[in-house]
């Protein structure tokens, strides 16, 4: 029998179990690190295994992508690219969230800390990829506005963010005017210690504004990856010469030219106020031609309120969405009911002969199945996704329990070496719960 180790007192037993609990996430660096042995080494020879791939599969039923990935965690996080441990400004991350900063650029992995949550870096990353995909030829022909053309890229940052966040502004507005000092800036702008906006330039393209109560705001060129530093004073400078104004509302129109943005209104029942997101994506432009085209030609109107309830969940307030999307729902239906008592009736007085036999209302037992589906018949509709705390919620109780041991079956197979004591700690079922899962409950991969 093995020597029992022996602890002085229930603290230094406790500091033990603690520092094996919080292990998880060295030990996927330490997995990446051994899999590299036994890729690099002659270590394998003789197990009768080909290669690391072969070894972890027939081993721990890890398979080629899943090993692909511990590698490169370990290529990235770890102590000069090739250790066991890892580095330190990475501590406090968990894995999923270290999986998706695999494919962020290193300008942007280097501000992010263990304070966002995965939701808030995939809106980081969905950020830089739509910047991707617009051409340098299409951002010069864009050309830049005339009110921009002069201010720093600072203030062209700040210019464009509270142009698209009006209340943002208003909320500004009062503080600047009635506080003396940067503190309550910082409160206004990162409220929770630490922000990221994301802003796009009409004629340069995006900007990440990544701001930090205790550090110069940083500000990333998206398309060139190039950084520079500004001070909270800066910032402060640029919003004290934009609320000259008393009224936050009738400045905000001299600075921009336009009318202030009516506040929609509040529905009757709220649902419970959610956490403040720590990153704000880029608002498309506002255009009032094509608002009022879009109202003129298009009678289905939730399709912008659908897109803008999507980014919301995106931004990890996915609560908010049921409500107006109930509320929508019943006005649609009566809308498709006008179309459909409508369009019969049209059909009936040009090809239906009054007394004429209807086949499929008077002998619908001759009729094939499809041809007796009911017109009232609404039609489901799903998300593409959802976080899985949202799935388990919409299943019943027994879909549920069975999808919780399948899930957690597969959670543990994922991790192996890891002590079962990992369960009991708060990061991981907030990380469970938070991860995006398909129609059917399937976690989406963030890396192939």
């Amino acid at each position: 029998m093995d020597e029992l180790i022996n602890y002085n007192g229930y603290e230094e037993f406790k500091q033990a179990v603690n520092r094996v609990l919080n292990r998880t996430v060295e030990d996927f660096v330490l997995t990446g690190y051994l899999l590299k042995q036994a890729r690099d080494t002659d270590i394998l020879k003789g197990s009768g295994y080909a290669d690391e791939k072969e070894f972890a599969w027939s081993e721990y039923k890890l398979d080629a992508s899943q090993v692909s990935r511990y590698i490169k965690i370990n290529d990235k996080f770890s102590e000069g690219g090739y250790s066991p441990k890892l580095q330190e400004q990475y501590q406090g991350f968990g894995y999923a969230k270290l999986a998706l900063m695999l494919t962020l650029p290193e300008e942007v992995v280097e501000e992010l800390t263990p304070a966002y949550s995965k939701t808030e870096i995939r809106a980081v990353k969905e950020e830089i990829e739509e910047e991707e995909k617009i051409t340098d030829i299409e951002v010069i022909l864009e050309g830049q506005k005339e009110e921009q053309k002069d201010l720093g890229n600072l203030e062209k940052a700040l210019h464009q963010i509270f142009h698209d966040e009006p209340e943002l502004y208003k909320t500004m507005h009062e503080t600047v005017r009635t506080t003396c000092g940067i503190k309550y800036l910082q409160e206004v702008l990162a409220p929770d210690g630490d922000k990221i906006y994301s802003t796009r330039i009409q004629g340069i393209g995006r900007i990440m504004l990544y701001m930090h109560e205790s550090k110069d705001i940083t500000l990333h060129m998206v398309r060139s990856g190039d950084k520079e530093f500004y001070s909270w004073d800066d910032a402060l400078s640029y919003c004290t010469m934009i609320t000259d104004g008393e009224d936050a509302e009738k400045t905000w129109e001299e600075v921009y030219g336009e009318e202030f943005p009516k506040k929609e209104e509040i529905a009757p029942v709220q649902p419970k106020k959610r956490k403040e997101s720590k990153v704000v994506k880029a608002k498309p432009e506002r255009s009032g031609t094509k608002t009022a085209d879009s109202q003129t030609n298009q009678p289905d109107a939730p399709t912008n309120k659908e897109e803008n309830n999507e980014e919301k969940e995106e931004n990890g307030t996915p609560r908010s969405v049921s409500i107006p999307a109930m509320e929508k729902e019943p006005k649609k239906t009566e809308e498709a009911t006008e179309v459909k008592t409508e369009i019969p009736q049209e059909k009936h007085d040009e090809t239906q002969i009054p007394g004429q036999t209807e086949l499929t209302k008077d002998f619908p037992e001759y009729c094939p199945p499809d041809m007796n589906i009911s017109e009232e018949q609404p039609e489901e509709v799903k998300g593409a996704y959802a976080t899985r705390r949202l799935y388990i919620s919409s299943v019943d109780a027994d879909t549920a329990a069975e999808y919780m041991g399948k899930a957690m079956e597969k959670a543990i197979r994922n991790m192996p070496g890891v002590s079962f004591g990992v369960l009991t700690k708060e990061s991981f079922w907030k990380e469970f719960f938070e991860t995006e899962v398909d129609r059917n409950g399937d976690e989406i991969e963030c890396v192939n």
